[in-house]
Order: C-alpha cells, then sequence, then structure tokens
C-alpha cells in the first residue's frame, strides 16, 4: 500500500492535545473576535478540520489583514515575502 499523501500526514506530535484539553472545542474561542492589525498566534485545533492553515504555520505569529465570511486573513512574513494564510478563528488566539 502507498503512502498518504494527505494534508494532516507527518504531524502525530504537531497536531496533538494534551489529555486535559481533549473533547469539545470551549464557545469563548469560537466566538472570538479579531480586529484588522490586531497580531495573532497560528494554534491549530486537531479536533475542528474545517479553516484550518497548512501544518507549517503552526505557532507562528502574524497580524489580521481581513475577515473573509467567518475565517480571518492573517500575514505571516517569511524571509523577503509575507504569506496570506486563510483560518478560522478556532485555529487562533491572541498575542
Amino acid at each position: 500500500m502507498g503512502k498518504s499523501s494527505g494534508p494532516r500526514r507527518k504531524s502525530r506530535k504537531a497536531l496533538t492535545k494534551p489529555v486535559r484539553e481533549k473533547g469539545k472545542l470551549g464557545l469563548s474561542r469560537l466566538l472570538t473576535k479579531y480586529e484588522i492589525g490586531e497580531k495573532v498566534i497560528i494554534d491549530i485545533d486537531p479536533a475542528v478540520h474545517k479553516g484550518t492553515p497548512h501544518r507549517r504555520y503552526q505557532g507562528r505569529t502574524g497580524t489580521v489583514v481581513e475577515k473573509r465570511g467567518r475565517a480571518y486573513v492573517i500575514e505571516i512574513p517569511q524571509r523577503k515575502i509575507s504569506k496570506l494564510i486563510i483560518a478560522s478563528p478556532e485555529h487562533l488566539r491572541r498575542c
């Protein structure tokens, strides 16, 4: 059988929660509002699959540029250029 090439491969350690945090997500994290220009940290919640940024951006800090539907567009500086990442609020937290 061939190797899987899905978006969550090679993420066994990166996308696991501590035992006490397992289970459903709290409402406060789902309903958090972020202002444009606010600094946020990408903190992927493995229990929620929708709106998840790529695992490469786990733990990265960026600035909220705009709101797009329920999700936010975050600008992350990377060497000479900056990347725009779309992530839902479950996968973000304030700096």
